[in-house]
């Protein structure tokens, strides 16, 4: 059998992309849910992990910043550095509210990734005729 590199043939492999989101995904559900489990420590700071980005390289496009508000924001928030939030009666750093917000985000977001997967192997199971 045959290895198959997509990379060469679009320039992007998707699979890995979507790899590397998902883990990014579980990553930022685990931090958020050691938030809300920490809810009532005193003195908890809430954590949340960087942005997601993928690696540019692997598309065939470059970001060009056409207006000074493009592309401006840098990601300066590590993997489990503590941020800013309201103080809670427990005097720590974690609002359930804004914690619970951010897992139903995670959630729909990994809906999406696993949605759009599903998609795209449709369309390889239509290009091979199954």
């Amino acid at each position: 059998m045959k290895n198959i590199d997509t990379t060469a043939q679009s320039g992007t492999d998707i699979f890995a992309l979507g790899q590397q989101r998902l883990q990014w995904l579980q990553t930022r559900q685990q931090v958020l849910a050691g938030n809300i489990a920490n809810a009532n420590t005193p003195d908890y700071a809430a954590r949340d992990v960087s942005p997601f980005e993928a690696s540019l390289s692997q598309f065939d496009v470059t970001p060009v910043a056409t207006h000074a508000g493009h592309i401006g924001a840098s990601a300066s928030a590590t993997s489990g550095q503590s941020i800013a939030t309201e103080e809670s009666l427990d005097h720590n750093g974690v609002a359930l509210d804004q914690q619970m917000e951010k897992v139903a985000e995670v959630n729909d977001q990994q809906h999406f990734a696993v949605n759009l997967y599903g998609k795209y192997m449709s369309m390889f199971q239509t290009v091979l005729g199954k």
